[in-house]
């Protein structure tokens, strides 16, 4: 019997098997066994867990129990005689696991411009691969909408209010990427100004006026500007304004324009609301048509003013007698309408009271005949065309009796003739008289007999011995505006004569 000696080597031949063979879910137990040919024998065993390129020792002995994972799935182990050791080869265990660290990338590095595409891809960890992805949006007010199913989903129009996310699936789960705002860049917009203090502040005080805006970049330049009467002024750049004083007389608004290299955009106009006492119009007025009065009274004020009226000083309600009505004027004004019903008697004096907070003003008003100016035109008129029928007449009467003088060769009958002749003309001269006389209403147009008066046109000739000083002169009342500096008159069918309200 012959014996057969190999001479002492380390352990070779080393392997490494797993039970079960076949793919377990992530976190399951497998069992692994070492085996090795060595002479000696080998004497240990060590396993070892691989997680990219680092090794983490597990135990020894040819048989270990462990868990897996989809991070920690490889493994080997090393058997060691009193002649060396050896590795085996890596053995990997197949994890099966659902989705994760799922996510969405964009195709853009940088920012999107609003209104532009963008692609968007879903990006999932699964074993097996994912089989199914959704596609989500989500609204300012947090609404879900299912818009695609493909791993990959373009936008055709971004904008900053819409988020975006999506679901990965196989067939041992699912998961939801975070949600994603894209970087969208735009212009300024919505732009406004707000003014502190936000309430009403007195005439000629400081107020600060602030402009915002929403802009992606931020907004980089403001700039103010003044409007008044369609005028626009450039006045000063950053985001707030001082304004050491704010005058209603002024009229000025104001507004901001928000820029940066996307754009700008611009506010609307504003004006801090400022509080001033009540100031009348002097466009308010009273005008008499008929047998009522009809006074307009025009206030602007802040706060809203108070209109009252007083008629001969008494305090006058809303009445059958005295009716009263107002309507707003803009934002500030107010417009107060009287309606007095009166008989022939005098006109009571009236006068509009504006009040508020701040102050109070006062106007005393004048009538003003809506039957005025026609009426003078007229008159003007008739005086015109009697004043130049008058001065024919007046001449053919001349020349007549200067021809008169030499008709001593006439025959008696054509003297007859002529003298019947001049005394007719003398009778169409009583009756123009008489026209003027109704026309200008003076005393003494008429004779001390009530007569028309004989002779040359005073308004030609001077002054007669019958007239006052200064001769008998037609003058046509005014034309224009009422002189309220007259005294209040008696009222009559033809009295055109304004009269001055006085309370």
């Amino acid at each position: 019997m012959c014996t057969v000696y190999f001479p002492p080597d380390g352990p070779k031949t080393m392997s490494v098997s797993v039970t079960p063979s076949g793919p377990v879910f992530d976190g399951a137990m497998v069992n692994l066994t070492c085996s090795s040919n060595g002479n000696p024998p080998v004497s240990s065993f060590t396993w070892y867990s691989v997680k990219g390129d680092q090794a983490t020792r597990l135990g020894v002995g040819t048989r270990l129990e462990t868990s897996v994972s989809a991070e920690v799935h490889q493994f080997y182990c090393e058997g060691r005689n009193d002649h060396g050791g050896q590795n085996s080869t890596l053995i990997e265990v197949v994890v099966q696991y659902p989705p994760r660290n799922t996510s969405v990338s964009v195709n853009s590095s940088g920012p999107v411009l609003k209104g532009s595409s963008v692609t968007l891809t879903c990006i999932s960890d699964a074993n097996p691969p994912v089989s199914s992805y959704n596609w989500y949006s989500v609204d300012e007010s947090e609404t879900r909408s299912v818009i695609g199913f493909e791993q990959m989903y373009t936008v055709a129009n971004v904008n900053g209010n819409t988020q975006y996310f999506c679901i990965a699936k196989n067939q041992h789960g699912s998961d939801n990427s975070t949600t994603l705002q894209l970087d969208i860049q735009y212009p300024p917009r919505n732009t406004s100004v707000s003014v502190s203090p936000p309430d009403s502040v007195l005439e000629d005080s400081s107020v600060t006026l602030t402009c915002s805006s929403d802009a992606n970049p931020p907004v980089t330049s403001y700039r103010w500007y003044s409007v008044r009467e369609g005028k626009e002024d450039y006045v000063a750049s950053g985001q707030k304004l001082i304004q050491a004083t704010m005058n209603v007389i002024d009229g000025r608004e104001y507004y901001c324009k928000a820029q940066n290299h996307h754009g700008e955009d611009q506010s609307a106009t504003t004006n801090a609301s400022i509080e001033f006492a009540p100031q009348i119009s002097s466009s308010s007025r009273c005008l008499h048509s008929g047998s009522q009065v009809s006074c307009t009274c025009d206030s602007h004020a802040n706060p809203a003013p108070l209109v009252q009226w007083r008629l001969s000083g008494r305090h006058v309600n809303h009445s059958t007698a005295t009716a009263i009505r107002e309507e707003p004027l803009g934002r500030i004004g107010l417009r107060s309408i009287l309606t007095i019903r009166q008989s022939q008697e005098d006109t009571p004096t009236a006068l509009c009271l504006s009040s508020n907070s701040q102050g109070s003003a006062s106007l005393q008003l004048c009538v003003t005949s809506t039957g005025y100016q026609m009426l003078s035109l007229l008159v003007g008129a008739g005086a015109g065309a009697a004043g130049m029928l008058l001065l024919c007449v007046v001449t053919c009467i001349i020349a007549r009796r200067l021809h008169a003088k030499t008709t001593w060769d006439l025959k008696p009958e054509d003297i007859t003739e002529l003298i019947l002749t001049d005394w007719t003309l003398s009778q169409e001269e009583d009756s123009l008289y008489a026209s003027k006389s109704t026309l200008t209403g003076h005393p003494r147009a008429n004779g001390a007999n009530g007569k028309g008066t004989r002779g040359v046109n005073p308004d030609l000739h001077g002054p007669q011995p019958t007239d006052p000083p200064g001769g008998l002169h037609y003058k046509p009342p005014p034309i224009g505006p009422p002189n309220c500096d007259h005294v209040p008159l008696q009222h009559s069918s033809l009295d055109t004569t304004t009269t001055r309200i006085e309370g």
